[in-house]
């Protein structure tokens, strides 16, 4: 499979994931997806979008406004203190990102 081939198939497996959450969450049935499938997903995204973001030489949305405040600042802060930082340490890494897109 050449890489186009490759990234076609992710972007379709992708889209049906995407359906599959929105409908858990409608259904309210969080409840019954695992732990460890929430956190491998959110790693693999996390990945996906630091290596197109570092191909790229450019930032992208990470999120769309379907997203809300409080979801983004509850991932926020979940990330930062699963790598045990602190908002200071964040304060530096704010900046290495703004220089980019300028």
């Amino acid at each position: 499979m050449s890489p186009s081939e490759e990234a076609e198939k992710l972007s379709s497996v992708v889209a049906g994931v995407r359906a599959q959450i929105e409908k858990a969450v409608r259904a309210g049935e969080l409840a019954a997806v695992r732990s460890e499938d929430v956190t491998s997903l959110a790693t693999e995204a996390i990945k996906l979008y630091a290596a197109y973001v570092e191909e790229l030489e450019s930032e992208i949305p990470p999120i769309d406004s379907t997203v809300s405040t409080t979801e983004a600042m509850v991932m926020a802060c979940a990330l930062l203190r699963a790598q045990q930082m602190n908002p200071f340490d964040l304060a530096l890494w704010f900046q290495r990102g703004a220089s980019k897109s300028q």
